[in-house]
């Protein structure tokens, strides 16, 4: 390979990695419950209190890393592109080893990995990138919005506005209403809670 393949290599690993990070950000911030993030802000630090404003209001937050994942998967996946493309001659070739290079980064770097570390570490990434994730909410969100309302009006039927995105933390939420209002037991929520871990 020549130095500029190897540039172009690294820039593909960077955006890779970019988006791996923004996965495991929407699992941690859809894993993380409102108690939970109650818990963290009564200690009064500001990025708990941060945590705490994403949970209350996550779609933004949701949307903004949602499009920089999908632009980083579709850098990397053009940037690996270009590298094959000038390693094989026939367009079958091409288009099928970079299909698989890439469904393997796909599945196992911006899927098992990724969302399992956003799951298991939930509380530490939701803190530490709390400040950044909020500046790139603010840059990014009309943007964001912008497309969802574009998705919303080529959709048949009534869109919304923060975009289709249910999370895991408002299911645990509605679980956690529904035994607050004796609809279910303690034991029936335990169970619910336990498909999520």
């Amino acid at each position: 390979m020549t130095r500029q393949e190897w540039i172009v290599l690294a820039i593909a690993f960077i955006f890779t990695v970019l988006a791996s990070l923004n996965v495991a950000m929407e699992t941690a911030l859809q894993h993380m419950s409102h108690s939970k993030a109650e818990e963290l802000a009564a200690d009064g630090k500001t990025a708990h209190q941060r945590v705490l404003d994403m949970v209350a209001d996550p779609a933004p937050f949701i949307n903004t890393a949602m499009l920089v994942r999908v632009i980083s998967e579709v850098t990397a996946t053009a940037l690996v592109a270009l590298l094959i493309f000038g390693h094989f001659d026939l367009p079958w070739q091409q288009v099928l080893v970079v299909v698989a290079i890439m469904v393997l980064v796909d599945f196992l770097a911006w899927g098992v990995a990724a969302r399992t570390l956003g799951r298991q570490h939930d509380t530490a990434i939701c803190t530490f990138w709390s400040r950044s994730w909020g500046v790139l909410a603010h840059v990014l969100g009309p943007i964001a919005a912008l497309l969802i309302l574009i998705g919303n009006a080529l959709t048949p039927g009534k869109g919304y506005a923060d975009g289709p995105f249910t999370s895991e933390a408002e299911l645990r939420e509605m679980v956690d209403y529904a035994e607050a209002s004796d609809l279910i037991e303690a034991g029936e929520r335990e169970m619910i809670h336990s498909v999520f871990e």
